[in-house]
C-alpha cells in the first residue's frame, strides 16, 4: 500500500465505488444502504462546515457516539481538514468527559444522541475552547450551544463550492506521519492518557492485515465492537474501507443473532469469548434439536467443512 492518508484514502475508494453500499444501518424496522457517494458527499459537506467554523490542522474534536455512519462520516471529515479525532466511550459520565476535555481541550464535540449531548453541554461551562456540539439524532429541544447534525451537513453543502480550493488545499496538507487521532486510555491505574496515533500507524496495520486476511469488495462486515477502541477502528473500519467492502452496524450486542441473519456477513471481528459463547448458543440448539434435523445439519456442517 503506497504511503497515504486516510481521508485520501477514503476519496480514492469513494470515487471508485460510488454506486456501491458503503454502509448498512438499521433503521425503521429494516437495514438501509448509504452508498459510498452518499457518504462522500456528507464528508465534504461537513468537512466545509468544520472549515467554516474554524476548526484548524493539529485541534482536537471530541467525538462520543455508538457505532453508526455518522461516526465514520464525522471521523473522515475530522482529519480531511487536519483536526485530531478524540473518539470517546458513550458510556462515560460527565466527570469522565471532564477530565478528557480538560486535558485536550477540544474545539467542538459530536454527540449521537441528546442525552449524549447534554453531558457535553455541561462540560462546556468548565472548558471553554468547546464552541459547539453537533448532535446526530435530531433533537426535540436545542440545548445552548448545540447545533443537530443535519443543520451542520445543510450549512456545509451550501459553503462547500466557495470553500473548494480551501478543501483541497486542507486534504492535500495532511501527511502520513500527521497525528490523526487521540485516543485515552481506560484510565483504570490512574487518569486516562491520550495516545496520539498517525495515519501512517493505522494504515500500516491495515497493509499488515491484508497480507494475512483475503478481504475482497464483496465482503460484508457486521460491526459491534466499539468504533471507539483502536482495534474495531483499524479493522473494522480503515480495514474495511481499503478493499471497499460494506459494513454493517448491529443494533446491539443482543440482537446480533438476528442480524446476522438479517445481513448475512462474510466477515465478523470479536473476543474469542464473544465466538465461545456463539457456539455455545448453537450446540446448546443443536443438542435440543430432533434426530432427523440433527442429522441433516450434520450433514451439512460435513460439507461445510468439505468446501
Amino acid at each position: 500500500m503506497k504511503a497515504e492518508t486516510i481521508p485520501s484514502l477514503f476519496a480514492r475508494q469513494a470515487a471508485t465505488h460510488a454506486s456501491r453500499t458503503l454502509f448498512l444501518v438499521k433503521r425503521e424496522g429494516a437495514y438501509r444502504p448509504v452508498t459510498w457517494k452518499q457518504a462522500a458527499e456528507d464528508v465534504r459537506a461537513l468537512s466545509a462546515f468544520l472549515v467554516d467554523r474554524q476548526v484548524n490542522p493539529g485541534e482536537r474534536v471530541l467525538l462520543l457516539s455508538e457505532n453508526r455512519p455518522e461516526w465514520g462520516v464525522a471521523d473522515i471529515a475530522i482529519q480531511s481538514v487536519g483536526a485530531w479525532v478524540v473518539p470517546v466511550y458513550p458510556s462515560l459520565t460527565v466527570q469522565d468527559l471532564r477530565v478528557i476535555c480538560a486535558d485536550c481541550r477540544p474545539v467542538l464535540c459530536f454527540a449521537s444522541t441528546a442525552d449524549q449531548s447534554k453531558k457535553l453541554v455541561q462540560v462546556m461551562t468548565e472548558v471553554p475552547t468547546i464552541q459547539a456540539v453537533i448532535v446526530m439524532d435530531e433533537p426535540a429541544a436545542r440545548d445552548a450551544g448545540v447545533i443537530p447534525w443535519s443543520e451542520a451537513v445543510a450549512s456545509g453543502r451550501t459553503m462547500a463550492p466557495k470553500l473548494q480550493g480551501l478543501l483541497d488545499h486542507r486534504m492535500r496538507d495532511v501527511r502520513p506521519t500527521d497525528t490523526a487521532t487521540l485516543i485515552y486510555t481506560s484510565g483504570t491505574t490512574g487518569e486516562p492518557k491520550g495516545v496520539m496515533l498517525s495515519h501512517t500507524n493505522f494504515l500500516s496495520n491495515v497493509a499488515a492485515c491484508l497480507q494475512v486476511i483475503p478481504l475482497r469488495g464483496r465482503d460484508v462486515h457486521l460491526s459491534f465492537l466499539p468504533l471507539s477502541h483502536v482495534f474495531e477502528r483499524m479493522a473494522g473500519w480503515y480495514l474495511m474501507l481499503s478493499v471497499g467492502a460494506t459494513i454493517a452496524y448491529a443494533e446491539s450486542m443482543d440482537a446480533i443473532p438476528k442480524n446476522m441473519a438479517e445481513v448475512r456477513p462474510t466477515i465478523m471481528l470479536g473476543m474469542p469469548r464473544f465466538f465461545e459463547k456463539l457456539y455455545a448458543r448453537i450446540q446448546e440448539a443443536l443438542r435440543q434439536a430432533p434426530a432427523s434435523k440433527r442429522r441433516v445439519i450434520d450433514w451439512a456442517l460435513g460439507v461445510g467443512r468439505a468446501v
